[in-house]
């Protein structure tokens, strides 16, 4: 049997899809699903971001996971299989949250929510010309029981061009995981509605044993790919004290809390963290509370950047623009906070509706979602009808936002003097930031929409 396993890329504004010849990260949703594939099976994996999917590999099942705006592409290429006579099982978060009913359209087959229990069984039912139609594993897996993956099977890694270029094996950070979901109860996220809130962690030694295998072949640069990987703190903890050792870097996303807890920061710091991704949405106390994220306290962001930027650690902040709550000075008052404080870089987005979500219930109920064209759902649609504003003063104010904070003066004021440690990465921030500035003196419209 032959199973093509594609990772969607995603249309722009202008119906162009989305393509890149470099990226500095891979995923693992493929390697792992190859990993599970039943024995003696021929397995090929493709990327759409960095390669063509070719519609007419004579494969027997086609497994597409997609998120986010690749939902739209994926039931176009779902549907161009089964054209073909080729059979088609669709998943990833998005199949999952959304009714089933909108992706069994499309396939033959879904794999709700995590596909680790029930992969061998649906490709097999295809196989036999069967299918049960909605796959669910009747409990969340223990993350140590996922299987290990062939680092030969990451997408974005040029082979040839790792082994003969220190640079480019400095420059890519190699993905693993530590933990899975997120306890947190923010209304907006698909992640604690995929998860249901629960939060596992993997044993350090099974961290440690990939770690070691990736540093076997010269890598340095980790990328927890955790949505919050301090979920359990004395978990976390014992995995930063066994990083310490191994002299390696890593980044991963995060919440602020990190900043709050002296001991796990310094753990954090010591055992090789250089950057995080921080989900902040928001400045205002009450605008956070609205989206159950009240426990982020902004009164307390400037001694958490501080803290954090003292232990050379680079913020990249999550922002969200057009909340209930915001009226049109907070684009003013978010980009004069982050300038203040030294934020390296920023990602605003506009409130994404998520299917499966409270907000996106909340935003149904009330009659106020403006478009439900999956293609859209990106980090910076007008999806939802603000109350604080006119849809006119949030594109607008979006927009701006991204240009001021992405100025020259801006980015001179934020990123000097450097933090202290690894002055070569912080040099790399200040020319993502100089690329940022230039992409946005000729990109008419937010660069969010096309992101």
């Amino acid at each position: 049997m032959r199973l093509l396993l594609v990772s969607p890329t995603h249309y722009l504004r202008d119906r162009s899809l989305l393509k890149t010849t470099q990226y500095w990260t891979s995923g693992l949703t493929l390697p792992t699903l190859k990993a599970l594939a039943p024995e003696g099976w021929e397995v090929r994996l493709v990327d759409e971001m960095f390669r063509e999917v070719d519609l007419d590999w004579p494969c027997d099942v086609v497994g597409i996971t997609a998120m986010g705006p690749q939902i739209a592409r994926a039931y176009e290429l779902a549907d161009a299989f089964r054209a073909r006579g080729r059979k088609v099982v669709l998943g990833g978060p998005w199949v999952t949250l959304a009714p089933a009913e909108a992706s069994l359209a499309h396939a033959d087959a879904i794999v709700s929510g995590e596909a680790e229990l029930v992969w061998r069984r649906c490709l097999e039912d295809l196989a036999a010309g069967r299918s049960e139609g909605v796959y669910r594993g009747e409990r969340f897996i223990h993350p140590d029981e996922i299987p290990s993956i062939d680092l030969q099977d990451l997408q974005a890694v040029d082979w040839g061009r790792f082994r003969r270029s220190p640079f480019y094996r400095s420059y890519f950070h190699w993905p693993l995981i530590f933990s899975r979901g997120c306890p947190l109860p923010c209304s907006y996220c698909a992640v604690q509605t995929f998860y249901k809130r629960t939060y596992r962690t993997r044993s350090t030694e099974r961290v440690l044993e990939d770690v070691r295998r990736i540093k076997a072949i010269g890598g340095r640069n980790l990328l927890f790919l955790d949505d919050n990987p301090i979920g359990d703190p004395e978990a976390a903890k014992e995995l930063f004290r066994a990083l310490i050792p191994e002299k390696i870097q890593w980044t991963s996303q995060c919440t602020i809390e990190l900043a709050r807890d002296p001991e796990l920061l310094d753990l954090a710091a010591r055992s090789g963290c250089v950057s995080l991704s921080i989900g902040l949405e928001s400045i205002d106390p009450d605008v956070l509370k609205g989206i159950k994220k009240g426990f982020n306290r902004p009164t307390r962001y400037a001694e958490d950047l501080r803290a954090l930027r003292a232990r050379g650690i680079q913020v990249i902040a999550l922002v969200m623009l057009g909340l209930d709550g915001q009226s049109p000075d907070v684009f003013d008052r978010t980009v004069s906070f982050l300038r203040a404080n030294k934020v390296s870089l920023v990602k605003f987005f506009t409130p994404a509706p998520y299917p499966g979500t409270e907000f996106h219930d909340r935003m149904l109920q009330s009659g106020r979602l403006r478009d439900e064209d999956w293609s859209h759902y990106d980090y910076g649609s007008l999806l939802v009808e603000p109350t604080g504003m006119s849809s006119e003063q949030l594109r607008a104010g979006f927009d701006d936002a991204y240009r001021r904070f992405y100025s020259l003066g801006s980015i001179a004021r934020r990123m000097f003097p450097p933090p202290p440690r690894n002055w070569s990465r912080h040099a790399g921030y200040v020319v993502a930031n100089l690329k940022s500035h230039m992409f946005l003196r000729r990109t008419p419209e937010a660069w969010g929409t096309i992101s």
